[in-house]
């Protein structure tokens, strides 16, 4: 008999995630596989609790947006080993979901992990810290970080485009050297958008999906480069323009030239470290659960 983890927020969704977590469970006992849930009160002890059940593990689950799938691949990372994984997308975006053809619906997605088929995806590495789908610094950046829930609760998704107008004109950009195994660039930077798939918002942002970081920089901003920042974000076409930078590799190091600067950084919607950062690609790391192809 095998034996799966599940990893879930119990107080995410009004309890949804704990509710799809008994479904997962229900079905997986018909396919003879046993199921604990891994849930802890912090993210750091989630982490933790993941470390210390893999070796133990079969295959492990979870239910959430790219912020709970980067617990796992953080403890994956942390324990230097993966195991088979599947995602129930549970988060308001999905973006790894969405590039590897997850099904958003839960009962298609919990088939997916009946059947266990499962293919290598790459993953990004900041630290001790897995990046899952996206990692961000840069003026938008600590608009983001300083934005309130309780804002965002009154507000919503709006209140991002107005702070972000409040800010336009003040502290433009931070000067940050870019060093990959190619080049170093040396560049005033307003964002920094790192992704590890050609996936933002949900949506395809660029035709390229090579097996690498996908660096786009955005230098000073202004009003008028305000919509072309906006078309970006659903389209990815800035990068055709002189506005950004676009970088492909699977090393970067982003070093802020004023040391003095307190720089944070965003990993997967969340609070990250600060800079001087390195980020590494972990070729084919997970072992993903994806859909049966027809025919």
């Amino acid at each position: 008999m095998k034996y799966y983890g599940v990893f879930f927020n119990p107080n995410a969704g009004n309890g949804r995630s704990e509710e799809t977590a008994n479904q997962l469970k229900e079905e997986l006992i018909k396919h003879q596989i046993e199921v604990e849930f891994l849930t802890a009160p912090s993210e750091e002890q989630g982490i933790e609790r993941i470390i210390s059940s893999i070796d133990r593990l079969d295959a492990l689950v979870a239910i959430g947006g790219d912020g709970t799938l980067n617990c796992v691949g953080t403890a994956f990372i942390r324990k230097g080993k993966s195991i088979p994984f599947g995602v129930i997308p549970g988060g308001t975006i999905n973006n790894f979901a969405k590039r590897w053809d997850i099904p958003l619906n839960i009962e298609e997605a919990i088939e997916v992990i009946s059947v266990g088929e499962t293919r290598k995806v790459s993953i990004g590495k900041c630290d001790n810290r897995a990046i899952i789908s996206s990692f961000t610094f840069g003026r938008l950046a600590d608009i983001s970080n300083d934005v309130r829930q309780s804002e965002k609760q009154k507000y919503g998704l709006v209140v991002y485009p107005y702070q972000a107008l409040k800010h336009i004109g003040k502290n433009k950009s931070y000067l940050i050297r870019y060093k990959t195994d190619r080049e170093v660039k040396e560049l005033k930077t307003w964002i920094t958008l790192v992704t590890t798939t050609s996936y933002v918002g949900g949506l395809p942002y660029t035709i390229h999906d090579a097996n690498a970081f996908h660096v786009s920089i955005l230098n000073n901003m202004s009003i008028s480069k305000m919509m072309t920042y906006l078309r970006y974000a659903f389209t990815g076409e800035l990068k055709k323009g002189k506005a950004v930078t676009y970088i492909e590799t699977e090393k970067l190091e982003i070093i802020n030239m004023d040391r003095e600067l307190d720089i944070q950084s965003r990993i997967d919607g969340d609070k990250g470290p600060s800079l001087p950062l390195t980020l590494e690609w972990k070729k084919d790391f997970l072992d993903l659960m994806i859909p049966v192809k027809k025919g």
